[in-house]
């Protein structure tokens, strides 16, 4: 199980373990950077389209390696012709479930602990890459999410 806990409050930094011990950390970036991260020696950035919700995950030499829909309430992983489907389970994207071949429900990605500032993913079956990419994923949205209510409240409230 994946476990993204944030370093430090105010940013957006986080640390992520691996049944307790320390995988990589990885800071969600503004723009059309979503994220860079290293695994197991190899660099990966996440990046973000950012008016379609769509990210990508590139290895060092710019080469896709997966890619997502737009994630929203039901979203699609796809990596090397596999479509690996995600379903929102709780309200405001607190937790999104994993579906099997069978339609079946095989793991799960939670925004957990104070204020939503971890997260857990268990996604059995899932290459650690991928449960990685996944699990960025669903941060990044929830981070665009937060950026466009606060930019509706500004401009409600002609600030």
């Amino acid at each position: 199980m994946l476990h993204a806990k944030r370093i430090h409050l105010p940013s957006q930094e986080y640390e992520l373990t691996e049944d307790g011990r320390a995988l990589t950390t990885f800071s969600l970036r503004g723009g059309r950077i979503g994220a860079r991260f290293t695994l197991h020696g190899v660099d990966y950035l996440v990046r973000t389209h950012r008016f379609s919700g769509v990210y990508e995950l590139l290895d060092a030499d710019g080469t896709a390696v997966a890619a997502t829909d737009r994630v929203s309430r039901s979203w699609n992983l796809t990596s090397s012709g596999r479509l690996v489907p995600f379903r929102q389970t709780a309200a405001a994207g607190r937790e999104y479930t994993m579906l099997g071949d069978t339609g079946e429900p095989a793991g799960t990605i939670r925004r957990t602990g104070h204020l939503h500032t971890e997260a857990t993913a268990d996604l059995p079956g899932l290459e650690l890459l991928l449960q990685v990419f996944a699990l960025v994923a669903v941060l990044l949205r929830r981070r665009r999410k937060r950026a466009a209510a606060a930019v509706r409240t500004a401009s409600l409230s002609g600030g």
